[in-house]
């Protein structure tokens, strides 16, 4: 009767320590998958940024047309919308220090200094590497 105690015991204190890691795997996954759907999103919206600079006339396509920031620019001032989001590409940059790597940081600088679709593509195949490597 002893042993069959004994062997209860170590059943239900194994599937115990089976079921808290099992419920600590499952929680550092969704972090992980939040983290990204996170990242994700910053980095889509600094490509949008980006394009903007690149193609501001096309701004009236984007979402951001009524980001209410706008409302104090020209929006047909192409000089003025490039300058805006350059900044907000900027801000966004110190950022992304968190959790991007240094060639991707390095990559944004190329393309804050001279933006063109070269530099936006090298970006966006930076994130990508970020992201999904």
């Amino acid at each position: 009767m002893e042993l069959i105690l004994q062997m209860l015991e170590i059943a239900v204190g194994s599937g115990l320590i089976v079921a808290i890691y099992n419920n600590y795997s499952q929680i550092k996954l969704q972090n992980k998958l939040k983290l990204t759907e996170i990242t994700e999103n910053k980095f889509r919206s600094i490509l949008i940024f980006m394009d903007i600079m690149l193609h501001p006339e096309q701004i009236i396509h984007t979402s951001e047309i009524n980001n209410p920031m706008l409302k104090s620019i020209n929006i047909n001032d192409s000089d003025s919308l490039i300058g805006f989001y350059s900044n907000l590409i900027k801000a966004n940059k110190a950022n992304i220090f968190l959790y991007a790597d240094d060639k991707l940081i390095q990559a944004v600088d190329r393309f804050l200094n001279k933006p063109n679709e070269e530099n936006y593509i090298s970006v966006a195949k930076r994130m990508n590497r970020n992201l999904w490597r």
